[in-house]
């Protein structure tokens, strides 16, 4: 009798470990198919650069005499944005340095 039962309850260890394989094997296909999708379209999108190289390769060197013809004006935009980029690494700093100190502060009770 003993024995009935143990080979009763793995039985149906059984049964439920090959539900769950298939319900396994049911997300892999669906991570599957999620993952060819992907791939191509990640195909689809590195195909273009390839197709506009040839005009890439010619606009590269107008954008570089453009650029540098319009930093040579004390005044230009490419100027301003150069200043402006120069100074956003160190605001960022203080910004955090700020923001951080605001945190410990505020789990802190004003002194009365």
């Amino acid at each position: 009798m003993f024995g009935r039962q143990k080979l009763d309850k793995l039985a149906l260890e059984k049964q439920i470990l090959v539900a769950e394989s298939g319900l396994n094997r049911l997300a892999v296909q669906g991570e599957l198919q999620n993952l060819r999708a992907a791939t191509a379209w990640m195909g689809g999108a590195t195909r273009w650069p390839r197709k506009a190289r040839p005009l890439l390769l010619l606009l590269a060197p107008l954008a570089g005499f453009l650029l540098t013809r319009a930093s040579r004006h004390p005044d230009s935009r490419f100027n301003r944005v150069a200043a402006a980029a120069k100074w956003a690494g160190p605001l960022y700093t203080l910004w955090k340095s700020f923001s951080a100190s605001r945190k410990e502060a505020g789990g802190r009770e004003p002194a009365a």
